[in-house]
């Protein structure tokens, strides 16, 4: 689950080359989560997910807990939901 969007700014110095320092600041965007799993919450850099993602229709899954497991779970909801067959012996003509 999305929670908020929150910027930090980083404060440098570096030298150039006739020795004058020179200050200089990077800001990052980091986006906070919930896991949809476990509940916990963790962060992400906005370059690490796409902008699209940062909302409440995308499920967010910590590092912590399995993915792959997470997706099988939501999977198996999904088609109870939509009343969808996953047998192999079904054979559609």
């Amino acid at each position: 689950m999305y929670i908020k969007t929150t910027t930090s700014i980083r404060l440098h110095q570096r030298k150039s080359k006739l020795d004058n320092i020179h200050n200089y600041k990077r800001r990052h965007t980091v986006y906070h989560f919930a896991c949809d799993e476990c509940g916990q919450q963790f962060m992400r850099e906005a370059s690490k997910v796409p902008q699209h993602r940062a909302s409440n229709t995308f499920n967010h899954v910590c590092s912590d807990c399995d993915v792959h497991r997470f997706a099988q779970k939501t999977g198996v909801k999904m088609r109870r939901i939509y009343k969808i067959d996953a047998s192999s012996t079904k054979v559609k003509l």
